[in-house]
C-alpha cells in the first residue's frame, strides 16, 4: 500500500474514531482533517465532483433508514459528524479504498454487505446511535440499503473518472 494510501486511511479512522468518542464535538475537528484528505488528494477535481454526487446519496440512504427504523441517531433525522463522516469516506474511494474500485460492482456489493453494517454495530456499541432490529435482520436489510447505496456511488465514481480521462485526451 503506498503511504498516499495509508495516510487517507489513517485521515478516514481520524474521522472515525473522533466522531464516535465525541460525537457533536468532533464537527470541531473533522472538517480540518477532511480538508486535509482533501488538500492531500491527488485527484481533486474528480474527488470534487464525487463529493458533490455522493454525499447526497451517502445521506439519502441514512434518511431511509432512519425513516424505515433501522437507526436511531440522538438527533433528528441524523447527526452533523455523520455527515462529515461520510466526506471522509467519499474522500477514500479513490485512495485508501481504491481496491473497491477494481472490483465488478456485484463484488463490491458483496464486500460491502459484509462489512458495511459492522460499522454502525460498533456506532451502537460506543452508544452514538441505536439498532432498531435484532442484529441479524439489522444487517442484512441495513446491509443492502447500504451496499445498494454504495454499489451506486462506485457507479457514478467510474463514470466521473470515465468523463474526466477522455476530457484529458
Amino acid at each position: 500500500m503506498k503511504l498516499h494510501s495509508v495516510i487517507n486511511f489513517v485521515l478516514f479512522q481520524a474521522v472515525w474514531f473522533l466522531s464516535l468518542l465525541l460525537e457533536g464535538q468532533s464537527i470541531y475537528v473533522t472538517p480540518l482533517v477532511i480538508a486535509l484528505m482533501f488538500y492531500l488528494s491527488k485527484q481533486k477535481k474528480h474527488d470534487a465532483i464525487l463529493i458533490f454526487k455522493a454525499l447526497p446519496l451517502g445521506l439519502l440512504g441514512e434518511y431511509i433508514a432512519v425513516k424505515i427504523g433501522l437507526l436511531e441517531f440522538h438527533s433528528y433525522p441524523f447527526p452533523l459528524w455523520l455527515v462529515f463522516l461520510w466526506a471522509s469516506l467519499v474522500l477514500c474511494i479513490n485512495s485508501s479504498m481504491s481496491f473497491l474500485t477494481s472490483l465488478k460492482f456485484w463484488q463490491a456489493f458483496l464486500v460491502c454487505l459484509a462489512f458495511a453494517p459492522a460499522s454502525y454495530w460498533a456506532g451502537a456499541r460506543f452508544g452514538v446511535l441505536n439498532l432498531q432490529f435484532p442484529l441479524i435482520q439489522f444487517w442484512l436489510i441495513y446491509g443492502l440499503i447500504w451496499s445498494s447505496m454504495f454499489t451506486l456511488i462506485l457507479f457514478i465514481n467510474s463514470k466521473i473518472k470515465a468523463v474526466l480521462n477522455t476530457k484529458s485526451l
